[in-house]
């Protein structure tokens, strides 16, 4: 796997504690969108039957938003990678990118799961490997 890649990767399961907070955020910023004011006394009145389409278009936005719809895959792929691994790997990935201080090192928790480090590092690009497929990387 390229460095870029892992990297990559990497920042998106350590984002993950916190993805439905930037999904729920990102929602508001659509919904609540600033309007500047628009003068609309112009011409004559109102036109009585006009079809007020606002959540149309509200939905549609929610739902075409490439921002929104990449942090959602990405909390998917992270999710479904954590399901299918066993308690070790998990424990690693939680160890190394979900905890909100690190506190061991791939040494330590390789001497915590009585693993080498070369397997613990195998565990960890199987995950990464996982996420990526589900990504489409």
């Amino acid at each position: 796997m390229e460095r870029e890649v892992f990297n990559y990767i990497a920042k998106i399961i350590r984002d993950y504690p916190t993805s439905e907070m930037y999904i729920n955020r990102r929602e508001q910023e659509l919904m609540n969108k600033f309007q500047e004011f628009r003068d609309e006394n112009v011409g004559g009145g109102r036109a009585q039957n006009r079809k007020d389409e606002s959540i149309e278009h509200m939905a549609i936005t929610l739902a075409e938003d490439r921002r929104l719809n990449n942090l959602k895959k990405n909390e998917e792929a992270v999710r479904k990678a954590l399901q299918v691994s066993d308690k070790i790997t998990e424990a690693i990935i939680y160890e190394l990118y979900l905890r909100e201080n690190c506190i061991l090192t791939l040494e330590g928790i390789a001497q915590k799961a009585h693993l080498s480090v070369a397997a613990v590092k195998k565990r960890r690009i199987k995950f990464f490997e996982k996420v990526a497929e589900e990504i489409g990387i």
